[in-house]
């Protein structure tokens, strides 16, 4: 399988992370999650979680985020569902709420939207439970700011409150999409 064809596959699958919120309007996700029988994937995850470490350690933690970041944006670009509600976050709320348990709290007026990840382990393929540091949660970062830029036709700042991975409930994150015109 070609790098494209696998990140397509697992952006496809819903995998990718915090929301995973591509094709939401026209797959239902999986009762359970299936268990890892590629050991290549195995493999894979556990050397992320090693590289991610690294990463976190090193001397330049800052200069990672950016990378890290970048991977979230490009999943979300693949997935593609943020593009098929440009202008719609209602409708994208909906989607994300009926395939996968999302939250979303929009305050207009303050120009936030807070998105809440449901319970349960990390929904990525490339997490490695109890050994992926919280720091690959910069990914997830990237992606919602793809995905709310995506809706609102503009860039957004996106931050993490809670993470699965530091030991949190839920992903919680709060993105600055800018106060609506009235």
């Amino acid at each position: 399988m070609e790098r494209m064809d696998f990140l397509r596959t697992l952006c496809g699958l819903g995998a990718c992370g915090c929301m995973s919120e591509t094709r939401a309007a026209a797959v239902e996700p999986p009762a359970k999650p299936e268990a890892v029988t590629d050991a290549r994937l195995a493999f894979a995850r556990h050397q992320v979680a090693t590289l991610v470490g690294f990463m976190a350690e090193g001397p330049n933690p800052a200069g990672c985020r950016d990378p890290i970041e970048r991977t979230g944006r490009e999943c979300a670009r693949l997935g593609g569902l943020a593009e098929r509600f440009k202008g719609d976050p209602e409708g994208y709320f909906a989607a994300a709420r009926r395939a996968w348990g999302t939250e979303f709290q929009w305050d207009r007026a303050g120009g936030t939207v807070t998105v809440v990840v449901a319970e349960g382990p990390c929904g990525c393929p490339l997490v490695q439970p109890k050994r992926t540091p919280p720091f690959w949660c910069n990914c997830s970062v990237g992606y919602q700011k793809a995905s709310f830029a995506a809706l609102f036709g503009r860039e957004v700042k996106a931050t993490l409150k809670e993470s699965k991975l530091a030991g949190g409930r839920h992903c919680v994150f709060v993105v600055d999409v800018g106060q609506q015109a009235s």
